[in-house]
């Protein structure tokens, strides 16, 4: 049985006011200090909700739970609540949920609760539509514009949004010291990245200027600050891939020419190879690198003292139509889930005040809430102002609807890296998303 922390404060405390106040009391300006554990409110008991027993089968992102209790308390909240529904909680590395979520919709035994992005899930037929949920609910204020936005698909919504999250980079302060070198701010330019990179890089490999990683989301972020985009257009008039699009293959080019000239370490290529440049920089072996809120909490977390600093990515020549990546994760009900009502219950508990600001502070996601980039808990804090800024701007990566297209794009990036010219590699991307087009009658172009 799992034990609910001894401070986990039960009740509500009847304003976001005081759950601000609590965590400011004991966080300060550190998203991992110490604090009381803060209690909000949660959504009133359901009168709808069926009395007989039911086994309520969840499936979350194996990175939430793996070093926290956090959702586990939340479970052992909402069973106290609803005694006669037992949650069954279950955590999978992320990259294979799909793939065992479509082994399940297959065999006919959906679990009632997934993790992951609700749009392209749905895209693909594996989601629920729960507009009538919502409309009964009414809160969709409650939650960022941005992120709602990655829970609808063809004007229907099919999840409620957990987490949001852009790229940033992340330097270490001592490293730039060492070299005599500026910290890099908002005004970073791509040239002054690149010369920098080239300085940090020490001749005897023992120090490089940044890490790499082929991961498409990754990638994407490169491509975006450049002013490009992997599609267009929308669910409702269709969808047209852009994958080698003139400002994707210029932001590639610069990307992988940093590696080839050694400014770093060339990516493994392996899955989840986006977690190495994180070890590398804690191990002092780069110096820069791309990554994302939870990362700062992660670096934090393992070495309190470590140099470290954030920033806003790079500024490209795109000026205004430049932008990092957006990413958000979403609850949703699998197609023909048995307890649809009760899971989205759960749903509306899990991204809850109450456990939203925990969730933040323990774990290092921040909640797709409409407060977050006002809090002054989170937009005070030096480290987080970059990826909260980043936000308004922030371009949504939806090629995870189209797994045979994403795979495309995926394969281009690897060949790039390991000598392919980035024109040639997204060219031949771009005519298997155009033959996945003619073939596939469920995207059309507009």
């Amino acid at each position: 049985m799992i034990r609910l922390h001894p401070s986990w404060l039960r009740g509500r405390t009847g304003t976001l006011l005081l759950v601000i106040t609590l965590l400011l009391t004991g966080c300060s300006n550190n998203p991992i200090g110490p604090a009381k554990e803060a209690s909000g409110d949660v959504p009133p008991l359901n009168p709808a909700i069926s009395a007989e027993p039911i086994t309520l089968n969840v499936w979350l992102d194996l990175d939430f739970v793996a070093t926290d209790p956090l959702f586990r308390e939340m479970a052992r909240d909402f069973e106290r609540a609803y005694p006669n529904v037992d949650v069954n909680i279950q955590a999978y590395v992320r990259e294979t949920i799909p793939g065992k979520l479509r082994t399940a919709l297959q065999v006919g035994d959906p679990p009632d609760v997934v993790q992951g992005h609700a749009l392209a899930m749905a895209a693909q037929g594996y989601a629920e539509p729960l507009g009538d949920l919502w409309d009964a609910w009414d809160a969709e204020a409650e939650f960022m514009p941005q992120a709602m936005d990655e829970v609808i698909w063809d004007g229907v919504k099919y999840g409620v949004p957990l987490d949001i999250y852009t790229l940033v980079l992340i330097y270490n302060k001592a490293h730039f010291e060492e070299a005599n070198l500026s910290y890099p701010d908002a005004g970073y330019s791509w040239r002054q990245f690149a010369e920098d990179a080239a300085t940090l890089t020490s001749g005897d490999g023992s120090r490089y200027g940044l890490g790499f990683t082929v991961e498409p989301w990754y990638v994407f972020a490169w491509l975006a600050e450049a002013g490009g985009d992997v599609m267009t257009g929308d669910s409702f008039i269709g969808y047209r891939f852009t994958l080698d699009d003139p400002n994707n293959v210029e932001a590639l080019r610069f990307l992988t020419s940093m590696a080839r000239n050694g400014y770093g370490p060339l990516p493994t290529s392996r899955p989840r190879d986006y977690e190495d440049p994180r070890k590398l920089f804690l191990d002092g072996q780069i110096a820069m690198f791309f990554g994302t809120p939870w990362d700062i909490h992660y670096i934090q977390s393992q070495s309190p003292d470590f140099p470290l600093g954030v920033t806003e990515l790079p500024e490209t020549p795109a000026g205004a139509g430049a932008a990092s990546a957006l990413g958000s994760t979403a609850l949703f009900v699998p197609r023909g889930a048995r307890h649809r009502q009760t899971a989205f219950e759960f749903m509306k508990w899990a991204t809850s005040d109450r456990y939203a600001l925990p969730m933040a502070r323990r774990l290092g996601h921040y909640p797709a809430r409409a407060w977050l980039q006002t809090t002054p808990h989170f937009a005070g804090n030096p480290l987080l102002k970059p990826f909260l800024f980043q936000l308004d701007a922030a371009r949504p990566y939806r090629l995870d609807a189209f797994p045979e297209v994403e795979r495309a794009f995926a394969d281009a990036l690897k060949a790039a890296f390991y000598g392919a010219e980035p024109a040639d590699a997204l060219r031949m991307a771009q005519e298997q998303a155009d033959q996945y087009l003619q073939q596939s009658g469920g995207v059309t172009q507009p």
